[in-house]
């Protein structure tokens, strides 16, 4: 109970290219304005395979939007683009205003320890991008790959950044991943992202995402438009 499957790997196929039909998404709208100018100059067949949307912010309204979006447009794949912070402990692997492809994406439990709450067992805490499709995304794009830990709310402080990064095993942090990565899941359909790299988590985070946030969504959707050229 509670445990959706992965979606099969074979509703997917790289060497099918843009025959797929592709819903790409992202929490709000100015994440993808790069995205939408920059398919504008695309082929009309790779253009009317494309549809852009948004799932909104956060867990609960990124869940929501994106089982609604996927029964509605029922693609054969779902990309989301968007931004995340990078824990400081793994500042030296991944800097401000590059990209990454998710690879696994953890529900992150409260941060406090087991005293002050948890997560039943039951729930599923874990999700995991088509293996399929991140190998097509790095092989257009060359971009590195990390796992993103998706909490409910942003991590704010140096000791919480720390104790995230430890709890999740992850390099970065996102609020959407998860959760429309379970949506797809939930509808059959394999699931990528690529986020841009907009601060280092911890007490200076909104600061930079404020100065960064910009060219980090810019960062990923340019490795999407790359993904998109190459197919």
């Amino acid at each position: 109970m509670g445990n959706i499957p992965a979606a099969p790997e074979t509703q997917y196929d790289t060497k099918a290219g843009l025959r797929a039909r592709w819903l790409v998404v992202a929490a709000w709208a100015p994440e993808l304005r790069h995205l939408r100018a920059g398919l504008a100059g695309l082929p009309s067949s790779v253009r009317k395979r494309v549809v852009l949307e948004t799932v909104g912010v956060g867990l609960v309204e990124a869940a929501a939007g994106s089982a609604r979006l996927v029964g509605m447009h029922t693609p054969d794949a779902v990309l989301l683009v968007g931004t995340a912070g990078c824990y400081p402990r793994h500042r030296n692997a991944f800097t401000i205003g590059s990209a990454a492809i998710c690879r696994r994406m953890r529900l992150l439990p409260p941060v406090l320890g087991s005293q002050h709450g948890f997560v039943p067992g039951i729930v599923p805490t874990l999700a995991k991008s088509s293996t399929a499709l991140v190998r097509g995304l790095r092989k257009a794009t060359a971009l590195p790959v990390a796992d993103v830990a998706c909490p409910l709310a942003i991590t704010a402080s140096k000791k919480a950044a720390t104790a995230a990064a430890e709890l999740s095993g992850c390099a970065l942090e996102n609020l959407e991943a998860f959760s429309v990565a379970r949506a797809a899941a939930a509808a059959g359909v394999p699931f990528a992202a690529i986020l841009g790299i907009a601060n280092y988590v911890g007490p200076a985070a909104h600061a930079e995402w404020k100065k960064h946030g910009d060219a980090a969504a810019t960062a990923a959707c340019e490795a999407v438009l790359d993904f998109f050229r190459a197919a």
